[in-house]
């Protein structure tokens, strides 16, 4: 099987770390709010594709940006990446936060994508099925509400090294930034109507953290969506379910075909 490549690309002054894997048609996957959980488990993607993995500003192995404080930040940040790497026209796969960023490059520059997965997705306000707000959960909440399967964390340092803990510490940080005030966005449900590209909604029917009775509010919202769902996976459906990457090549792979 394929394994990352690291390459580091220089965006207005800021070091961005970017992750690729295989050939192919473009597929760029926009990750959650933390790297620790790792992404091998995507590598099966490119067996199909150019999987290519950038780590947000202020997470993993890319610099710190204190004044990326809104979602829409990120997504001017990665417009400039995707001219910067020549990205005319891609597939993207956006998990939770990593939706919501998907979500609006779609809406902002839809030309370009050919392909929309959104996973998990952060942004909706939906009071009857509320995204659980992060920051109120106590340290030893955190990993029962993003995973069902406790084996995920299987790589984690026992006990918890300084370095990893540093690596959470800065990474929650740079989440607060942009979610501390309010975990949904206030005006991307009067946009969504924008996502007229192939769009496909995953989820994990055991997500704790954002649940997955929300997906039929997003597909009220988005043009001829598609729903799909992966029995009993947390938050961290990719980390949990190979169904869950399947669903993503099944869904992708139908534009190459074509």
């Amino acid at each position: 099987m394929a394994a990352f490549t690291e390459e580091h690309v220089d965006v207005n002054g800021i070091d961005t770390a970017v992750f690729t894997a295989g050939e192919g048609d473009p597929l760029v996957f926009l990750t959650g709010a933390g790297t620790a959980p790792g992404f091998d488990g995507l590598l099966p993607l490119a067996e199909q594709f150019k999987l290519i993995l950038p780590h947000h500003s202020g997470f993993g192995s890319s610099a710190d940006d204190t004044s990326i404080t809104r979602i829409e930040d990120y997504v001017l940040h990665y417009l400039d990446l995707f001219d910067a790497l020549g990205l005319d026209e891609v597939s993207i796969v956006g998990h939770s936060i990593g939706a919501t960023i998907g979500a609006w490059l779609a809406i902002y520059d839809g030309r370009r994508v050919r392909r929309l997965v959104l996973a998990a997705p952060y942004g909706l306000r939906v009071p009857e099925h509320p995204t659980i707000d992060f920051f109120s959960l106590n340290d030893d909440e955190i990993a029962g509400y993003l995973a069902n399967d406790m084996s995920v964390y299987s790589h984690y340092p026992n006990p918890m090294t300084p370095e990893f803990l540093a690596l959470l510490y800065r990474e929650g940080t740079s989440f607060a930034r942009i979610g501390w005030e309010r975990n949904y966005d206030l005006k991307l449900h009067r946009w969504l109507h924008r996502l007229t590209m192939p769009t496909l909604l995953l989820w994990g029917t055991g997500d704790r953290l954002i649940p997955s009775d929300q997906a039929s509010v997003w597909a009220e919202l988005i043009p001829d969506a598609e729903v799909r769902t992966v029995p009993g996976a947390g938050h961290l459906l990719f980390n949990e379910s190979q169904e869950a990457v399947s669903a993503v090549a099944d869904f992708v792979g139908a534009e190459v075909a074509v």
